[in-house]
């Protein structure tokens, strides 16, 4: 038994197998912002969960700086726009342009109902009769 003791007396005690990590306390650092990680984690996924439930999200707003930036910028365009006659003409004519398949009177550009010309004594009273009872 001597020799037992003996023997476990000379040895050390085994070093820990750490891995990549230097020393114990390099592996509780890690473990320890592992730990962080996984609490964010799994609070970030209660939140989306708990939105989920209550329904859709709502859109998010926009800081009220942006906002104002914004519609700054907007005023300062248009009214630049409304000062110069070239130019607002200009976008009005290309929006008008952009609306394919709305007749719009613009610039002499329109369309132009074909003219009714009765052939009959009978077409052109009930004609003037509707023309007649529309003006009432």
């Amino acid at each position: 038994m001597e020799e037992e003791n003996v023997q476990s007396a000379n040895e050390q005690p085994e070093a820990p197998i750490l891995g990549k990590f230097k020393d114990v306390d390099a592996l509780k650092k890690a473990y320890e912002a592992l730990e962080a990680e996984f609490t964010r984690r799994n609070s970030r996924l209660k939140e989306l969960e708990r939105n989920k439930a209550e329904g859709p999200a709502a859109p998010r707003e926009t800081p009220p700086s942006a906002e104002t930036d914004a519609e700054s910028e907007n005023d300062a365009l248009y009214r630049k726009v409304m000062e110069s006659g070239e130019v607002r003409e200009r976008v009005l004519s290309d929006y008008l342009d952009s609306l394919a398949g709305v007749p719009l009177m613009t610039k002499g550009r329109g369309i132009i109902a074909p003219p009714v010309k009765p052939k009959t004594f009978a077409e052109a009273g009930s004609l003037a009769l509707g023309y007649l009872k529309s003006k009432k």
